[in-house]
């Protein structure tokens, strides 16, 4: 069973429905909401929220709360207090509650905190859903996932001004040791909060692994890494409780910018799932189908893992080893003529962009991408780099979007000897070091702090940089290529990406059109299915589609298409996801306005009020969405 990965999301749904289920009717409400409501109901929580004379735990009831997260607190005091300052600024109040949903810890609150008081948001508070109902804390608890509960989700009476914002702190083993919420009144509602309490508790998962890595001998994470180095077959780190650490030459051609993503979205499978297989010693490797060189083919995972001293599985090292029906290993590929050959393109906007790539791969500037996701900002790096000098120099990827900004630095940067508990001993060398004589791209990377572009435009402007706890000035031989789909003159006027560089990188900037300012759709669509073909009314169909998802969104329609079809070589309208079999006509200039209210509401009720799902229906950023959700007054 799939682990859930993305922020569980319960939005104000207004006291109509809220009254409707206590009342005992279903109301018209997300799934994930009425789910949460009715599990709620049959933990008995109260409808009016906790009665005044609940009983607070005090004393040792509560130290002995307090001792299971005391590990948290003692590595993380600089993590929460700094997360504490940014919440309190917004009148947030950070709480720290136990795997039961306990408060054994407050900070800040900033206006909020008499408030907070009166809603026992205080240490000694059970906010575990039985005692509760639908909260942030019980429910990340119980969820196993990071929640938002916007006013009326909340399921007790009494909290429905309140907004909060929760993520569970897991353990090596994946289940939660702790869970970090920030809760305020619901006008103060911020989707940064959400972000910054998310971004605190991967933080701390980072320093309970790097205290087990402590515990195991810091020289441990150096030998891994010499490991995988050295092995031909694709070879990748992996961290409890589930993230892909490093990964070697073979793994990044085989699988991308790999380093960040979860092993569930790498390789399909939980982190209990490969851990499980992982101490069972099986010999012969868990079966895997994965892309590389433009086809699918079979691949086995061989699993070793690295154990603490007390037994808990912190990493392993994952090997992929071609399956029966592949070639042990064939040499690689000779590059096409043309780096741009993987680019397909009729259409005159797409065709200028490959054509100033082209200009820009010849030279040393950093280049910069602008295109909505799904659009392919990797095939034009990864063609930049192919056709420039440094062809022969490794292409490095990084997604600045899946890291802390402290593992962020370490991972571009490296860190020196000592500059952290569990660091290698001899320091370790960054991506900048990596990919020396090549090219690195950087994906997302208006999600870096300002302190961390600063430290990129330095690289760019003088080729220095320094390591994590260094002091030295470290050179650095590689090119700079970036990507975004965020609106960075807005970012650069609301001070969250650095004017300097901008101006740095604007000058070598490459737009890569969305899919529905394309004229070649249909021609795309073509190439892509290669041996079948369109029937008109199919054909129509896609041509008529806006394509909210870009080239992503395409392809996954066709892989259906091609499924429905059964083999066939003709792709009827029938064979189409049934979005496209049936589509709306074209809104006139008057309904503009109202068909983009009607697609909005369409993909959240789609994506269950997941905002982070309803953004990529769309095709859209996130902050994109918050600002349609706020213009058109939904949720």
């Amino acid at each position: 069973m799939r682990e859930p990965r993305e922020t569980l999301v319960l939005p104000d749904v207004g006291p109509a429905p809220w009254n409707a289920f206590q009342a005992g009717e279903t109301p018209a409400v997300a799934g994930d909401l009425l789910a949460c409501w009715q599990r709620a109901r049959l933990l008995g929580a109260p409808v009016l929220g906790a009665p005044p004379e609940e009983r607070l735990l005090r004393g040792d009831d509560l130290r002995d709360r307090a001792d299971t997260v005391e590990l948290v607190q003692a590595l993380g005091d600089a993590v929460l207090d700094r997360a504490a300052g940014r919440v309190a600024d917004r009148d947030f109040l950070l709480l720290l509650a136990d795997a039961g949903g306990v408060v054994v810890a407050t900070r800040g609150g900033g206006a909020f905190e008499d408030t907070a008081r009166d809603l026992r948001l205080i240490e000694g508070a059970s906010w575990a859903e039985r005692d509760r109902g639908t909260n942030a804390i019980g429910t990340a608890a119980a969820a196993n996932r990071a929640v938002e509960v916007h006013g009326h989700a909340h399921f007790g009476r009494s909290y429905r001004d309140l907004v909060c914002y929760a993520a569970p702190v897991r353990g090596l083993d994946g289940a939660p040791v702790a869970v970090l919420d920030a809760t305020s009144r619901l006008a103060a509602a911020d989707p940064l909060v959400g972000r910054e309490v998310e971004r605190a508790a991967r933080a701390l998962e980072e320093l309970l692994r790097l205290e087990a890595y402590a515990a195991a001998g810091a020289s441990i994470a150096r030998l891994l890494g010499r490991t995988i180095e050295r092995m031909r077959d694709p070879a990748l780190i992996l961290e409890a409780p589930g993230r892909v650490a490093r990964a070697n030459a073979a793994a990044h051609a085989l699988l991308g910018a790999v380093g960040g993503r979860t092993v569930d979205d790498a390789l399909g499978a939980t982190w209990p799932e490969l851990q499980a297989e992982a101490l069972a010693g099986a010999s012969h490797g868990r079966p895997l189908e994965l892309a590389g060189d433009g086809a699918r083919r079979a691949w086995r995972l061989k699993l070793d893992p690295i154990a603490a001293p007390g037994g808990a599985v912190i990493a392993m090292i994952a090997v992929l080893e071609p399956g029966r029906a592949e070639a042990r290993r064939a040499p690689p590929p000779r590059p096409a003529d043309d780096a741009f050959a993987a680019v397909f393109a009729e259409d005159a906007g797409v065709l200028a962009a490959i054509a100033w790539s082209r200009r820009l791969a010849a030279s040393e500037l950093p280049v910069m991408l602008l295109a909505e996701t799904g659009t392919g900002k990797e095939l034009f790096a990864r063609a930049i780099h192919a056709a420039s000098p440094r062809a022969a120099g490794p292409m490095l990827a990084l997604d600045c979007g899946a890291f802390a900004e402290t593992l962020l630095e370490s991972e571009l940067f490296g860190y020196a000897p000592g500059a952290f508990t569990g660091a290698d001993r001899d320091g370790r060398r960054g991506l900048l070091h990596a990919a020396r004589g090549g090219t690195l791209f950087l994906d997302e990377v208006a999600e870096m702090s300002p302190a961390m572009q600063a430290a990129l435009l330095r690289v760019i402007e003088t080729g220095t940089y320094r390591r994590v706890g260094d002091t030295r000035l470290e050179r650095t031989d590689v090119r700079i290529l970036c990507a975004t789909c965020r609106d960075l003159p807005a970012m650069i006027e609301a001070g969250t990406f650095r004017r300097d560089l901008y101006y740095r990188l604007k000058g070598a900037m490459v737009r890569i059109p969305a899919l529905h300012e394309r004229t070649d759709v249909l021609e795309l669509a073509r190439h892509l299915l290669a041996d079948a073909d369109l029937e008109p009314d199919a054909a129509a169909a896609i041509a008529a589609h806006p394509w909210p998802g870009n080239v992503r969104e395409l392809k996954s329609t066709l892989a259906v298409a091609r499924l429905n079809a059964g083999g066939a070589r003709r792709i009827e309208v029938a064979h189409l996801p049934p979005e496209l079999a049936a589509p709306a006509p074209a809104p006139v200039q008057g309904e503009l306005e109202v068909a983009e209210r009607e697609a909005l509401r369409r993909a959240l009720v789609e994506a269950g009020g997941n905002l982070s799902v309803a953004a990529r229906k769309l095709g859209v950023a996130r902050s994109t969405l918050y600002r349609m959700l706020r213009r058109h007054k939904l949720g």
